[in-house]
């Protein structure tokens, strides 16, 4: 996702918890998470119908009126979507403070699911200027996505990103998708590798990247995928953003990648997913095993390298309104003068979320996260049925060169919490803060982080 595009959410986190605990509304009725959706079938299954119970709920909607009179009108809503014109703030400890405005505009369906959300947004930042950024992202049901981003800064920074992805296309038989992205990101950051690598390393460059990824896949049963993903990615390292930041390109002069690449990558997977929900799910577990070929075609530096990954994670429901998570990723590569961004990373949204985007890297890398994600809201706000839920958390990893008895040694521990807003079944805003080795770090943006 574009780091501009993380603004949408903070956004919504702001409007929809003041909301949940503010402002007048219907109440939902409490119930135990709902029935998962059905998964797509193969061909000879057939999917069960769908439940009638518009009347009933009629009834219960008509009972909450006569005790509690008629909902008040939903803001700015004209037909089925709904506006909110918001202030945005926010802050990360690699791109510092950003202040603007947005709009977020949510499109839903007759259940009250949102099904787009479109929102123009403008934010400034004292490294990259004024940025403006228009974001769509579209769910068609559970297993059809698609967003397009497009954002352009005064100073440096520009992203183009367009991508689909549909999970039970074909009657359920089959897996595509497509992404094109170009960006360029004025606040990449590079300490040196090694879990010791120092904060007072820390230096700055531009990633210029352009990515074309495609991927085919055949569900081999309602559990069970194989796929297969082609990419291409070419990287040029220019000067950063943050000039009281060594730059990188002098720096680390040598680093392997410096100069930029032209990496092709084939990559086959095995994809095992039980959850009840792709997006919003509350059981089950998601476990992929994946091996990449690589090569580097820049005239410098003709080399290749392979890349192992197991990334999987498990969901326990206890209670009514209890989640808990744990999720394990180990990540290696081996060759000769990989491209330091080619290489497994912590640090950022989704690893170790007390640091920024790519603190540490090396040739493996180790990751735990343990999340217990606690309903502390369940309403109906501005026509939407919103959860809010409270998620304490820890991250525990560390990378390193080779896999021997000092590696399982020295890991990093950051604990935090976090603050998610659900309009379900599709999308998740969260805010995620934690505390580290360097400090404390805040992150922001759509969708869980695993």
């Amino acid at each position: 996702m574009s780091n501009r595009a993380h603004h949408i959410a903070v956004g919504l986190l702001v409007l929809l918890t003041a909301a949940a605990w503010d402002l007048p509304s219907k109440a939902a009725t409490p119930t135990p998470p709902s029935p998962a959706t059905p998964r797509p079938e193969l061909p000879e299954k057939e999917a069960p119908p769908e439940k009638s119970g518009s009347r009933e709920e009629g009834k219960q909607e008509a009972v909450r009126e006569l005790e509690h009179g008629p909902s008040p009108p939903s803001f700015f809503t004209r037909g089925n979507y709904t506006f909110f014109p918001l202030p945005a703030f926010a802050y990360n400890r690699n791109e510092g403070y950003w202040i603007g405005a947005l709009m977020p505009i949510l499109r839903a369906n007759e259940q009250g699911e949102v099904t787009q959300i479109y929102a123009p947004q403008y934010l400034h930042n004292k490294w990259i200027g004024e940025n403006l950024t228009l974001n769509m992202y579209g769910y068609r049901g559970e297993w059809v996505q698609y967003r397009a981003v497009v954002s352009y800064s005064t100073k440096i920074e520009r992203n183009f990103d367009f991508s689909y992805r549909d999970l039970g296309a074909g009657g359920g038989k089959y897996i595509l998708g497509a992404q094109v992205n170009w960006f360029k990101n004025a606040f990449a950051r590079f300490y040196g590798f090694g879990n010791a690598a120092p904060e007072t390393n820390e230096s700055n460059y531009t990633s210029r990247e352009g990515l074309v990824n495609l991927m085919a896949g055949i569900n081999l049963n309602e559990d069970s995928a194989i796929i297969l993903t082609e990419r291409y990615r070419d990287v040029r390292v220019e000067q950063g953003a943050v000039d009281d930041l060594p730059q990188t390109k002098i720096l680390f002069a040598g680093a392997p990648g410096i100069q930029g690449a032209n990496i092709t990558g084939t990559k086959l997977t095995y994809r095992y997913d039980t959850r009840d929900d792709q997006l919003t799910p509350v059981s089950g577990t998601f476990a992929t095993m994946s091996v990449e070929f690589n090569k580097n075609w820049h005239a410098s530096a003709n080399e290749s390298w392979w890349r192992y990954m197991l990334d999987a994670r498990t969901l326990i429901g206890h209670n009514v309104d209890k989640v808990f998570v744990m999720h394990l990723l180990l990540d290696g590569v081996t060759g000769h003068q990989i491209p330091f961004y080619e290489r497994p990373t912590l640090g950022g949204e989704n690893t170790l979320r007390a640091f920024g985007l790519s603190r540490y890297i090396d040739d493996f890398a180790v990751l735990l996260n343990f999340e217990e994600r606690i309903t502390a809201v369940n309403r109906k706000i501005f026509d939407y049925n919103l959860n809010l839920e409270i998620a304490p958390f820890i991250d525990i990893g560390r990378v390193g060169s080779k896999l021997d008895g000092a590696f399982f040694k020295d890991f990093q521990f950051n604990p935090g919490l976090g603050l998610r807003v659900l309009a379900k079944p599709h999308v998740v805003g969260r805010l995620d803060l934690a505390y580290g080795r360097d400090g404390a770090n805040a992150f922001v943006g759509l969708d869980y982080p695993f």
